[in-house]
């Protein structure tokens, strides 16, 4: 049996992330303090609602940083694989945090729209000021997270990424709505709180749909099509068993390899060949961590 492991960057991994989880901590934070100091002062249950939504990011990002002593932590007898799907495991709590945000701001909005008397909001220069701000900020705060979750393949980073990014059109959709408002349309604060909830809801569906097939353990990528890169390697015969898992940002495969008959007591050609194998689905998929079990051809037969 051959397993080799990709050479590991864990502590390079965990500084990079944890680095981006802290300038983009301070930077939520200012939009957070910016957006609910304006909303209050204005009376605007849309700013209120963007600041909540954009606290999520702050929270997320504590969450992070907490995460992130335990996701990179080397395997153990207990975690064979590591630990890097508590942070798959993180990135499907931001949905659940998005969901109730997605609840609450709905509540207050459905009843400030059906009150029949209410504080109509006082839209200011400020309140425009503060948002267009903040938006700005929430752009460079999406580029950056995604930009790096790539370069470090990071599933807490991109999707905290994708929050943020929503952060951004939630905080356009309010602000066309302060224009609204300010002409005279009190109402539409109150729907365009019910579009940030609609916002929220969509993102959060969106991080469900990229975690759960990594904590379910769903295969990745084809098995047929990793059985035909193996294929295409000089003296194997053939792959059963093949078996393919996310963690951590690696793919984890595992198979069982006949080679050639003339190969098959050939312990450095079989070496030979099994090293080709990793080397050809690195290429193919990226990080891999690759389990091979060479078997006598006839044991298949």
């Amino acid at each position: 049996m051959k397993s080799i492991r990709s050479e590991s960057t864990n502590v390079t991994y965990r500084r990079g992330v944890q680095k981006v989880l802290l300038i983009t901590l301070l930077l939520n934070l200012s939009v957070v303090a910016g957006k609910l100091i304006a909303g209050i002062m204005a009376g605007s249950l849309s700013v209120i609602s963007d600041a909540i939504h954009s606290s999520v990011d702050s929270l997320n990002n504590v969450v992070g940083l907490v995460v992130m002593r335990y996701a990179t932590a080397e395997p153990d007898e207990d975690h064979p694989y590591g630990h890097g799907k508590f942070e798959t495991l993180a990135a499907f709590a931001i949905a659940g945090f998005l969901f109730v945000t997605c609840y609450q701001i709905s509540l207050s909005a459905l009843k400030r729209l059906f009150a029949e008397d209410g504080p109509a909001p006082e839209i200011t220069t400020l309140t425009f000021s503060v948002m267009i701000v903040t938006i700005v900020v929430n752009v460079f705060v999406a580029v950056y997270e995604k930009r790096e979750g790539k370069r470090l393949k990071s599933d807490f980073l991109i999707a905290d990424a994708v929050h943020t990014r929503s952060d951004i059109l939630v905080s356009l959709s309010v602000l066309a709505g302060l224009i609204l408002v300010r002409m005279g349309f009190t109402w539409l604060d109150a729907g365009a709180s019910l579009g940030v909830a609609a916002f929220i809801a969509w993102n959060g569906y969106e991080i469900f749909k990229s975690t759960v097939p990594v904590l379910v353990d769903a295969a990745p990528v084809p098995i047929a099509h990793i059985i035909e890169v193996v294929q295409g390697v000089p003296g194997v015969h053939s792959a059963h068993d093949v078996r393919a898992r996310l963690h951590g940002g690696e793919i984890f495969i595992e198979m069982h390899l006949h080679v050639m008959p003339e190969f098959q007591n050939d312990h450095i050609a079989s070496h030979d060949i099994t090293d080709e194998i990793e080397n050809r689905l690195a290429q193919e998929y990226g990080k891999v961590v690759a389990t091979i079990h060479v078997e006598p051809l006839n044991s298949f037969q």
